[in-house]
């Protein structure tokens, strides 16, 4: 059994991550590749965190609208989406309003993909994971490549640094994804392995 310190620290990480970032939160705007390459994964991370330490409870209190877990999951990618476009990178940076609401959806998509995702399937997680990989690598490679500053608030020599950081983002979430599929399909022969090797009674 873990020592009960170590259970207190699991509790409250998505808490200590939040107040971590609030305290770096200049820092972290501070250039364009950091705000996109690292504080948006990381409110999403501290969602799916919290979703993680809630446990099964949370997606039994959502089931009743999340059926297959499909609502939350378009939730999840509709709002990745949304924070990669340059008006709502902007608004975030010069409205209190709009970076309050940031934080809140991207931690709300965070929390709900992490509870929705179990019962969604193989097939629709498919369709969710190959979707937001098109869809940040296009965006990734729209900001490396675009001749005209896309962001008022960021210098044009920044968004290069941005684009690659979102292109590395979408190739490690597709790679992560294939490796889950790829280890639960060696656990599924293993097991059917065992089971026909063993004598019959």
């Amino acid at each position: 059994m873990a020592p009960v310190w170590r259970r207190h620290l699991r509790d409250f990480a998505p808490g200590l991550l939040l107040a971590a970032m609030a305290a770096a939160h200049p820092w972290l705007e501070h250039t364009m590749a950091r705000h996109m390459g690292l504080e948006l994964p990381a409110l999403f991370l501290l969602g799916w965190l919290a979703a993680a330490r809630a446990g099964d409870s949370l997606s039994r209190a959502i089931g009743r609208w999340n059926a297959n877990g499909l609502p939350g999951l378009l939730f999840a990618l509709c709002v990745t989406g949304f924070w990669m476009v340059p008006a709502a990178l902007d608004l975030a940076v010069l409205r209190a309003d709009v970076a309050v609401a940031k934080v809140a959806s991207l931690v709300a998509a965070g929390l709900l993909l992490r509870a929705s995702w179990a019962s969604a399937g193989t097939v629709l997680q498919a369709f969710i994971v190959m979707n937001w990989f098109w869809m940040t690598l296009a965006a990734g490679l729209v900001y490396q490549e675009a001749p005209q500053q896309l962001c008022s608030v960021y210098l044009t020599d920044q968004q290069g640094q941005a684009g690659r950081a979102m292109v590395a983002w979408a190739s490690a979430g597709l790679a992560g994804w294939l490796w889950l599929v790829a280890r639960s399909s060696w656990r599924s022969e293993e097991l059917a392995f065992g089971q026909a090797a063993s004598p019959a009674p």
